[in-house]
């Protein structure tokens, strides 16, 4: 491949600087300087491994005027070395150990966030639910036995949550009637208790879960003690369907007068239409309407037929004798 005129003059060029610059930096000993950049030249093209390296060499070959020189690229390899990468960096996390957050909610100041003074590792421990088997009883004749079956295989977690309520597990399947647990909402509507009497711990103990259908907590109330407060507040199982009985019968009284109450208002609103339009035609406010009754209409199934006034849009129905 032949040098075109152009790149010999460029060659010739930057050796004359790299002989200028050898030249100031040898005290001004221009044979050295010549053979030490002519030497390398020619190692190049016989041994591409066997180059010398020298800061001064660099420097002219790195130099934006040797950018075209492609022989020379294509044969020094760039002196930029990208790091290793540190495997120690990458961190393996175990998903099983994770605990849900519930979506990085975090409330604040409501009744189902933090408290007053509480503080945030307080507030994640209250989320946690440890369920853990406990340690066999060391003396099993004191141990607390189930109510119904006496084993002393109990719940933990009615024990512990409800006021020591002793029921193993067996029995707590086989007597959802007295030992499932109940909801805010089915206590307020089946059971007819109010809001303060189910904030108050006191009286009715409750524990908490996440809810499925929103963010705010669940609490759950055991149906044994909910039935003994709410026999104790109306008297009986009795009263209390009387007293559900007479509100749902309050219920439909105040539908059903709410329902006259807007019918009597549509038949005032129709009767001011009445008299705006005979004022419009010229008639009189205590003219008699006369019915101009349509066409009738024969109702499919019966011996009935439909007809409809014309100008107030009345309609009834008559029996074909």
């Amino acid at each position: 491949m032949k040098l075109t005129e152009e790149q010999i003059q460029r060659i010739a060029k930057n050796r004359e600087k790299a002989l200028q610059i050898r030249q100031r930096l040898n005290g001004g000993d221009t044979t050295s300087a010549t053979s030490s950049i002519i030497a390398p030249s020619n190692s190049t093209t016989n041994d591409s491994s066997s180059t010398v390296s020298d800061p001064l060499l660099d420097t002219i070959r790195l130099n934006k005027n040797n950018t075209h020189d492609s022989e020379y690229n294509e044969s020094k390899k760039s002196r930029y070395q990208p790091p290793p990468i540190r495997r120690n960096e990458y961190i393996e996390y175990d998903f099983s150990t994770m605990v849900d957050s519930k979506g990085g909610y975090i409330l604040d100041g409501t009744e189902n966030g933090l408290g007053d003074g509480e503080k945030i590792d307080e507030w994640k421990e209250k989320q946690k639910q440890v369920i853990y088997e406990p340690a066999p009883p060391t003396d099993p004749r004191n141990a607390p036995k189930c109510f119904e079956c006496g084993s002393i295989d109990i719940d933990l977690n009615l024990y512990e949550n409800f006021r020591k309520i002793r029921v193993c597990r067996k029995c707590k399947k086989e007597h959802p009637e007295k030992y499932s647990l109940l909801t805010k909402t089915e206590c307020r509507e089946d059971y007819l208790l109010t809001e303060p009497e189910l904030r108050d711990v006191a009286l009715l103990p409750r524990i908490e879960k996440a809810n499925p259908h929103g963010f705010s907590r669940m609490q759950l109330f055991l149906r044994l003690q909910v039935e003994e407060f709410a026999w104790k507040k109306w008297g009986s199982s009795d009263k209390l369907d009387e007293e559900w009985q007479r509100r749902e019968t309050n219920k439909h009284k105040r539908k059903e007068k709410k329902y006259y109450k807007e019918l009597l208002e549509m038949r005032k609103k129709t009767r001011a239409e009445e008299f705006t339009r005979k004022l419009r035609n010229g008639q009189s406010l205590g003219e008699r309407h006369v019915h101009d009754w349509s066409v009738p209409l024969a109702i499919e199934g019966s011996k009935m037929v439909k007809k409809r006034c014309i100008d107030c849009g009345v309609e009834i129905e008559e029996m074909i004798i």
